[in-house]
């Protein structure tokens, strides 16, 4: 597989997010249980099911090689809705189509720092989007140190125990309704 890095992600983005942390940490998780047992896979020999269209799935489809299509036997990237999620909680479903196996990941990325500064670091992001001139200088460096920490902590694995669980899942059943 390609290797994709954490700067290769922030450089299809176009910025360093938490979001885009998230995206790559699953993948190079998911990535790194398949290669222990199958070795090197191809980038576009995977399927994914998200729970959500965000950033994160996003992320993990780039980094992937896997497409959404309107064409559902050429997609191999699909949002399921029914899927039901807690605040700050997501799904994803990422198989190989080579080896035909499968991994349910769920991210709890309000284990970084709870709902309720999560909450306030996003109402900072919302006002700088609005008018950067209206937010306090504190702010603005409060949003960039917490952002930094998170990140760093995302991408590094220091927090893979409390915010990703990992668990293997049936290929043909998590995938049959989407894929022929």
């Amino acid at each position: 597989m390609t290797e994709i890095r954490f700067d290769d992600v922030c450089a299809y983005l176009g910025h360093v997010c938490l979001c885009g942390a998230g995206g790559y940490r699953i993948a190079t998780l998911v990535v790194d249980s398949l290669s222990k047992n199958y070795g090197l896979l191809e980038r576009g020999e995977f399927v994914l099911v998200s729970s959500r269209d965000h950033t994160i799935s996003g992320v993990i489809a780039y980094i992937l090689g896997v497409s959404k299509r309107q064409d559902k036997e050429k997609s191999t990237y699909f949002i399921d809705n029914s899927i039901e999620a807690p605040r700050r909680e997501y799904h994803y479903f990422i198989g190989s189509r080579e080896t035909k196996t499968a991994f349910h990941v769920t991210y709890k990325k309000y284990n970084l720092i709870g709902h309720a500064a999560m909450d306030s670091l996003w109402k900072i992001e919302k006002q700088f989007d609005i008018d950067p001139a209206s937010v306090h200088e504190s702010d603005i460096k409060k949003y960039g140190k917490a952002m930094e920490k998170m990140v760093r902590e995302v991408i590094t694995g220091k927090r893979d125990s409390d915010l990703f669980e990992i668990k293997g899942v049936s290929y043909e059943d998590t995938f049959s309704k989407f894929i022929k």
